[in-house]
């Protein structure tokens, strides 16, 4: 394959070294520059960035770091050169990075926009505007052929927010390259003109300050303190509901100095669990830690009952041949590991590793139409809440294979996982978090209409974000077993106790409650990929 980037050599950054060798060593591709004429950004930009190079990035390298342009590893060429030289040079794709029209000639040309316009220009007054763009796509007809919406969760600054649009447009590239027609979601085109000198100090000078605040703000509140809920339902929960409202939601006692986040509850021998992360603040590393329930209802205090040398969330239980085994996330040990209990709910050890060497967050399986589907978000060299890819097998223990469209989605608001499938019927539905505002703003309650080996699709069902059912700064999973419902959620959580007990008050969910004080069902079976529904199963 022969491919041609097209290219501002005024604006040319590192990425397109990088993205070039990705291409040449992943598919063997033969990739070629044209330049075009020079059209540099303002002078103001290009000063914001080399501030930022110095005080955000300590010097380090970035993707949005300048190309020097006559020392590249590419065969370069100037789009000026003759029509039959042009022709002669025809290529498979060409990569139109400027959109001025005159682009070299090729089989297939696609133009990368940014909130739907073409430039470098247009990529910087997005971010400067807005924050993180949608990147798109469109062939020579104008049509628009792929799309993603990249997370700015790892972003610093303008430099950093470019260097995680760029990590994403490689994503896509590679992508769309393997899968021409992976579809795409509809165009989102918005204003996206470059602020003069004085908006861009105006700008800088707010974001100065709210930098300073949030140091204030850190000596008077814990950072992301996030926290559990539960509720027993007698019947309807949020899926039911498509809301946040009913029984009040109850919060697990937590320590002053560490969070607890990404419930899972399960049923063992008719006792109801709940497995979660438990991170200290001190540290900074999760483990899995547990309460079990009595019967009255009333959670235990929490045990550790899974530690690693690296760091463990998300606990993802399943129910497989009899057998209690459990998913934690290990992106920090670059695999997808498959844990069984000795002594349940405690003793875990590793029994298999699903996946190897992925950097892969929130793993969680379902059973559906013959076969086992892993949902996670991977990495690559982006952030972790905007891809998502799947993998299937013929058994839970593999081999298993990847999506051929992987990463299937590429899209902040819609591709990390929440917690458990459901199946309504035959309708597949899962909740995902919408991370387009911040990471772990809320939830979307989305259903799968088309999943095979080929072709992956969904659509939102409802978003959900914290009210006053569920008070607080986030809302990031939602799970249930049995008549057992949880959430999870992030609070403002002041150091000095007298404030705090203020803070709690006010972040207190409300909720309607049952007559008569209410006890769980011996249920005997667990959160199962195996268990059927006859209308609605969660797992």
């Amino acid at each position: 394959m022969r491919l041609c980037f097209y290219v501002n050599p005024a604006n040319a950054r590192l990425w397109l070294e990088q993205v070039g060798t990705r291409l040449r060593e992943d598919l063997g591709a033969e990739v070629v520059v044209f330049w075009s004429d020079k059209r540099p950004l303002p002078d103001h930009v290009l000063k914001l960035l080399k501030h930022e190079k110095r005080t955000c990035h300590k010097g380090t390298v970035q993707l949005s770091d300048p190309l020097d342009t006559e020392g590249t590893s590419f065969d370069t060429f100037d789009v000026s050169i003759s029509h039959s030289a042009r022709v002669k040079l025809a290529f498979d794709l060409v990569i139109d990075l400027v959109g001025n029209g005159n682009v070299p000639i090729g089989d297939d040309v696609v133009t990368v926009r940014y909130d739907g316009h073409p430039g470098d220009e247009a990529l910087v007054g997005a971010i400067l505007k807005r924050g993180m763009p949608q990147i798109a796509f469109t062939n020579a007809e104008g049509k628009l052929v792929a799309t993603a919406r990249p997370s700015g969760e790892l972003a610093v600054g303008l430099s950093g927010s470019m260097d995680q649009v760029y990590a994403r447009l490689s994503t896509l590239l590679k992508a769309y390259i393997n899968h021409p027609h992976r579809g795409a979601e509809p165009l989102d085109e918005k204003p996206v003109a470059l602020p003069s000198a004085r908006q861009l100090l105006a700008r800088t000078i707010k974001v100065r300050l709210k930098y300073l605040v949030k140091q204030g703000y850190y000596r008077i509140f814990r950072p992301g303190h996030w926290r559990i809920g539960w509720r027993w339902l007698a019947d309807e929960g949020v899926w039911d509901r498509q809301a946040m409202a009913g029984e009040r939601w109850r919060i697990l006692k937590d320590e002053e100095t560490h969070f607890y986040a990404d419930p899972v509850p399960w049923i063992k021998d008719g006792r109801h669990y709940l497995f979660f992360e438990d991170l200290d603040e001190n540290t900074q590393k999760g483990v899995i830690s547990v309460v079990a329930f009595d019967e009255d209802g009333n959670p235990g205090p929490a045990r550790v009952c899974l530690e690693e040398d690296f760091h463990l969330s998300y606990p993802f239980l399943i129910s497989h041949q009899g057998e209690t085994y459990m998913i934690p996330e290990t992106s920090a040990n670059r695999d997808i590991a498959l844990y069984k209990a000795s002594s349940f709910p405690f003793g875990w050890q590793r029994v298999a590793t699903l996946i190897e060497g992925i950097e892969a967050a929130d793993a969680t399986i379902t059973r559906f139409e013959g076969r086992w589907w892993l949902f996670c978000v991977t990495r690559d060299g982006g952030g972790y809440s905007d891809c998502l890819s799947i993998f299937y097998a013929d058994d839970l223990f593999g081999p298993w294979q990847p999506h051929q469209q992987n990463p299937v989605l590429i899209d902040v608001s819609a591709a990390r996982p929440a917690g458990n499938f459901v199946m309504d019927g035959d309708r597949l539905l899962r909740p995902v978090q919408e991370c387009s505002r911040s990471y772990g703003a809320g939830l979307k309650l989305v259903e799968v209409t088309r999943l095979t080996p080929e072709v992956y699709e969904q659509k939102e069902i409802c978003l959900l974000g914290p009210d006053a059912h569920w008070p607080g700064r986030k809302l990031h999973m939602l799970n249930r077993a049995g008549n057992l419902e949880v959430i999870d959620g992030a609070i403002l959580r002041p150091r000095l106790s007298w404030l705090r007990a203020l803070f709690d008050r006010h972040f207190e969910p409300r909720g309607t409650e049952p007559d008569a004080p209410y006890k769980p069902p011996r249920e005997p079976q667990g959160l199962s990929e195996e268990k059927p529904g006859s209308v609605r199963s969660y797992g």
